[in-house]
């Protein structure tokens, strides 16, 4: 029982991810909450997301620290709202990367997609 307790325990330490996940209905509110932020708007079963995904992470950890902090989240356009909120901003190919400040869209992202 106490190895199953410290897996289940050591398990949620493995997913646990420094990129915010935006995908609910709250995508407006939770925006507005930073001065800058990037958001990438993706599909599951994108090939080019995946391979974005630990570069991803490692930029959301490697920022989180910056001053200020310039959190990375991320949208799942197939979700229910993630959809609703893919669609408002125009969305057509995954991932797209876009750059939000003080809560409004700013900028199409089109740096290296490298850590």
């Amino acid at each position: 029982m106490k190895l199953l307790f410290l897996i289940v325990y050591l398990a949620g330490f493995a997913i646990a991810s420094d990129v915010l996940d935006l995908s609910g209905s709250d995508f407006e509110d939770k925006v507005k909450e930073h001065d800058t932020m990037l958001v990438e708007f993706f599909a599951p079963w994108c090939g080019h997301c995946k391979r974005l995904a630990p570069e991803y992470e490692k930029a959301a950890t490697n920022l989180k620290d910056n001053d200020p902090p310039v959190p990375l989240a991320k949208v799942d356009c197939t979700s229910d709202f993630g959809k609703e909120t893919c669609s408002k901003y125009g969305v057509s190919g995954y991932p797209t990367l876009k750059i939000f400040k003080q809560g409004e869209f700013s900028a199409e992202y089109s740096g290296p997609r490298q850590a």
